[in-house]
């Protein structure tokens, strides 16, 4: 089995066996057309694309801060080549791929949870759909304007984007090609462009909107009421009720909205009845790649300080598996390899491109055995008692604040953690309820 890009000459090809993995062969034109030939990989078997994936790489915001990250949008295994082990060898050639290029963490929304688990994934964060009527929005404060902007005038809104998506915890670094995809992508109907408004304000423009409208209908196909999807929004802090005003006015026309957004979403607080509902969701996932690089990457509280000796097996990307100290400081982490206190054994792990990443502040790292404990009481790595001993699943969730130590202690992904262990990992990844927007 070989892991590799495709040509732009074997693109149609690999496309048609991807749409027929998934079941829609007739869609394989459409899809070739929309897809850049550099985001495919394949494992080809016996001169066969046996398995095919298409990837983007985009950061991801983690408390503000921008890290490195890649996102599986398609995966499918042709019909003749399953249950043959080649979607997880593909998954393996690009952790590899993606770690030679320092990109430590790579997300997916999952049609199998379990396929992915065996690939080292799990969940990590969500994605919510909320509905309101129309009926219960309080009208447009007459501060604000709704201003149209032409189809592809992107400019204002990205400008935007970038302003808010900081705040975010999980939000993407988007790139053009992600932009100019939303535009024409409405469901439904798939055909049409989305309206995108610019919310504004006598100062400045405060919040965008990309809209797309469909009618709901009874079971005599008449129609009953306007449903506006909305496609991507955002605002500064404090106009988000004006979003949702800009709508108001489809509550004669019996309109619901319909968005993403984190929970709880500041909607909440806001209208005047608890009117909105979440009425679904769906949990990404997230693999980490490189442990020293993502832990390093990221910032943490200010306020955590300490040390906890980690014990980490992981068989796809056998770089990971040693035993690792995570030091807390001033903002920064630092993952280094250590000798196991519980073996009296060497430096843990497997080799790979170095034991330690660090965003600075902590101090520098070697792969010598660190001294002295943290101010929660962490164990200075000297003593009887062993590593915390992870699951890089539990870590995956742990990352991203998604769950927490106790959450994951429950669910067997941490074990032997000790109440200074348990202390300082939730204080060191305290955070927001990480969500996206986007559904890929």
């Amino acid at each position: 089995m070989t892991y590799r890009p495709v040509t732009d000459e074997e693109k149609p090809a690999v496309i048609a066996a991807l749409s027929l993995g998934f079941g829609i062969p007739d869609d394989a034109k459409a899809r070739a057309e929309r897809t850049p030939t550099d985001q495919l990989r394949v494992i080809e078997d016996g001169g066969q694309f046996a398995s095919v994936l298409r990837v983007s790489t985009m950061p991801q915001y983690w408390l503000g801060q921008p890290v490195p990250s890649a996102q599986v949008l398609w995966l499918a295994t042709s019909l003749e080549q399953r249950a043959r082990g080649h979607g997880q060898a593909l998954l393996k050639g690009l952790f590899e791929e993606l770690r030679e290029a320092g990109i430590p963490t790579v997300t997916l929304q999952p049609s199998t949870a379990n396929f992915y688990r065996g690939a080292g994934f799990e969940f990590a964060g969500a994605w919510n759909l909320y509905e309101v009527s129309c009926e219960q929005v309080p009208p447009l404060d007459p501060a604000y304007r709704a201003r149209r902007l032409d189809a592809d005038d992107l400019e204002p809104i990205i400008e935007l984007y970038e302003r808010i998506a900081p705040r975010r915890h999980g939000a993407f670094v988007r790139d053009d090609p992600w932009w100019r995809q939303r535009l024409g992508r409405t469901s439904p109907p798939e055909s049409q462009p989305t309206t995108n408004l610019l919310v504004e304000t006598p100062d400045e423009p405060v919040g965008w909107m990309m809209l797309a409208f469909s009618t709901d209908t009874d079971h005599r196909n008449s129609p009953t009421r306007i449903r506006v999807q909305v496609q991507d929004w955002g605002c500064l802090p404090g106009h988000d009720l004006a979003l949702l005003g800009v709508l108001a006015g489809y509550r004669s026309m019996e309109g619901v909205v319909n968005w993403s957004g984190p929970d709880p979403d500041p909607l909440l607080f806001l209208l005047p009845n608890e009117s909105l509902r979440l009425y679904r969701r769906r949990h990404w996932m997230l693999r980490l790649v490189d442990l020293a690089g993502a832990f390093g990457a990221r910032p943490y509280p200010r306020e955590a300080q300490g040390r906890v000796v980690l014990r980490v097996e992981d068989v796809t990307c056998p770089w990971n598996t040693g035993t690792w100290a995570l030091e807390v400081a001033g903002g920064h982490g630092k993952l280094s390899r250590v000798s196991d206190p519980s073996t009296g054994g060497g430096i843990g792990g497997t080799g790979g491109t170095g034991g330690t990443a660090s965003t600075g502040g902590t101090g520098g790292g070697t792969d010598a055995e660190p001294t002295g404990g943290g101010p929660t009481g962490g164990d200075s790595g000297s003593g009887s008692r062993g590593p915390v001993v992870a699951s890089v699943r539990g870590l995956a969730a742990l990352f991203t604040g998604f769950a927490g130590p106790d959450e994951l202690a429950n669910a067997g992904l941490l074990q032997r953690m000790e109440a200074s262990d348990r202390a300082l990992l939730r204080a060191a990844f305290a955070a927001p309820a990480p969500f996206t927007a986007e559904l890929y």
